[in-house]
């Protein structure tokens, strides 16, 4: 029987998996792939912004050091705390300007850190129109620039997720081979973005991972906040101003609402793997059997099914909805019982 590491509920692992790694000791040995990670939190305008956006990049940055292998974790800020506490790991190391996070990038690059990449988050607002800009202390950042930023990595694994307002504007630029980009909103929307406080909830609690398999991928952590911020336009009665992309084929062209189906944005998405909860959800992985994996793809399929029965309530009665939604997640349910049992017994 295999040996099990304890579990820690809460514990999160950013990770690209499948793409080479950092040699751990945690895992018994294995290599497992940590990015690196750069949060940004860009210039806020007012002090309530200024708070929430570095608010956002601790919550951030706890979810990524709360971990049984954590990885490089950097976080700048607009302006930095006249006090910190002592070892404290989310303390910002820099201010957010263009030069750091030049450097910042250069030294995930070149710490070994090409295998697992890197992740780039960026919380701030953004400018529209012909010269579009993430707005930075100084200087403020090109889409042009930031790819320049990123060619270190090659087609490397990068995800950029840009939180702010007219996002979009920055998806042809950064578009590639094994790039993931993530924007909160179309190249013309320019209200403030709720999607940052939706996509740091997939990452901080359990309910992006619609599949529950203890892996929260970077397709499940869009969709959690894309609908996230659907809903909330809809209760509030109010007409949505921002419209979440994500490409990953490389065509430059975001899609909204992306499926992992050949060809689609959602691909790569869906298979690199954002965080993992556990130690545990990491070794299983590795010793998967052809029946296993049978398992995992029957109960994705089932999972997407879950999606697409609650983009069609509005058109059903409301029984029927429940029914269906409850046979489904029975079904997941029941699979991911046969999945446990069966790493279970694995040698």
């Amino acid at each position: 029987m295999r040996n099990r590491a304890p579990r820690r509920p809460g514990a999160v692992l950013l990770c690209a998996l499948a793409l080479g790694g950092v040699e751990t000791e945690a895992m018994g040995g294995r290599r497992e792939n940590v990015p690196a990670l750069v949060i940004v939190a860009g210039v806020g305008g007012t002090p309530g912004h200024r708070e929430r956006f570095s608010g956002w990049a601790r919550d951030l940055c706890v979810a990524a050091v709360q971990t049984p292998v954590p990885g490089r974790v950097r976080v700048l800020l607009e302006r930095l705390p006249e006090d910190g506490e002592p070892g404290d790991p989310c303390a910002p190391v820099a201010r957010s300007t263009q030069e750091e996070l030049a450097r910042e990038i250069e030294a995930a690059a070149g710490a070994g850190a090409l295998e697992g990449g890197l992740v780039l988050v960026l919380i701030g607002h953004g400018n529209a129109g012909r010269d579009p800009r993430f707005q930075l202390p100084g200087p403020d950042l090109s889409p042009e620039r930031l790819g320049e930023m990123l060619n270190g990595f090659g087609s490397g694994p990068v995800t950029v997720a840009h939180l702010g307002s007219a996002a979009g504007a920055f998806v042809p630029a950064l578009a590639g081979p094994g790039r993931v980009v993530l924007a909160a909103t179309r190249a013309n929307e320019t209200n403030e973005t709720r999607f940052p406080r939706h996509f740091v909830a997939a990452l901080a609690g359990d309910d992006g991972d619609r599949n529950k398999d203890g892996r929260l991928s970077i397709l499940e952590a869009f969709d959690f906040a894309r609908r996230g911020v659907e809903r909330e336009y809809e209760q509030e009665g109010l007409l949505r101003t921002e419209h979440a992309l994500l490409d990953d084929n490389g065509d430059g062209v975001g899609s909204l609402e992306p499926e992992m189906a050949a060809g689609m944005d959602g691909v790569l998405a869906g298979r690199r793997t954002l965080l993992v909860r556990t130690a545990e959800a990491v070794a299983d992985a590795s010793a998967d059997t052809p029946e296993i994996r049978r398992l995992v793809a029957e109960r994705d399929a089932l999972a997407a099914r879950v999606d697409a029965l609650r983009e069609a309530r509005e058109g059903m009665g409301e029984e029927t909805y429940l029914a269906e939604l409850e046979t489904l997640l029975l079904q997941i349910a029941e699979l991911a019982e046969r999945i446990a049992a069966l790493r279970e017994k694995a040698p």
